[in-house]
């Protein structure tokens, strides 16, 4: 059981574009609305200087995220390596979707120690601070801890699981997105956990449920 003390609150801007692939798609790379857990995830350990897929010490921690602007889904093409039997070559196009100057809000509780490191390096970072593919670079600001407080309440200011409910406001949508990771021998990762959310600026449920102060939001960590 994690114990949350304190809650981090940063709002992630993206400048210029950010896609988030959807992993069963194929030749049209499809993008999540919102960066996935596991996204924030790798987001914190670049900030905390982490080597890839040291991803241990997030289990300490619960994550939230939400949306405050969705931006304008916009097509790209690109070219990638990859066997084309029309033209037996090794280079083909691909369509990828992207989102165009997003605007998120990541929450992360923990013990207050934890979540003050976290909020010193998302300030300070280790390594440049993407989000989404590699180059897709964001700007982390408002960042901001607030003492873990919750409440019961039917209307809140993120994605939501749809474990937590029956949703009655209208425009949520229900998005499959991955949560964590599954570990086999040595530390390796083996394979991805999924979680459904309620994606929307605001979700409101037919009963309340218990979640966390932030300040004037009320939000969903996990």
């Amino acid at each position: 059981m994690i114990a949350v003390e304190a809650i981090l609150a940063a709002r992630l801007e993206v400048p210029y574009w950010c896609s988030f692939r959807v992993p069963y798609t194929v030749n049209v790379h499809f993008t999540y609305p919102v960066p996935p857990i596991t996204t924030l995830y790798g987001l914190t350990a670049a900030a905390l200087g982490y080597p890839a897929d040291f991803l241990e010490p997030m289990k300490e921690l619960k994550f939230g995220i939400a949306l405050e602007d969705e931006g304008q889904t916009v097509e790209t093409y690109s070219r990638i390596i990859k066997w084309d039997r029309r033209f037996s070559g090794l280079r083909t196009l691909v369509m990828k979707q992207k989102l165009y100057q997003p605007v998120f809000c990541m929450y992360i509780g923990g013990s207050r120690e934890r979540i003050e490191d976290i909020a010193s390096a998302l300030q300070n970072p280790a390594f440049p601070l993407f989000i989404g593919e590699s180059d897709d670079v964001v700007e982390v600001t408002g960042v901001t801890i607030f003492p873990a407080e919750q409440v019961e309440t039917d209307i809140l200011e993120c994605c939501v699981p749809t474990e937590c409910g029956q949703v009655v406001s209208e425009g949520a949508t229900v998005v499959h997105l991955p949560v964590g990771f599954q570990t086999g021998g040595r530390g390796k990762w083996t394979g991805v956990q999924y979680r459904d959310y309620y994606v929307a600026n605001q979700v409101q449920l037919q009963s309340s449920v218990t979640a966390n102060k932030v300040g004037n939001k009320r939000v969903i960590l996990l």
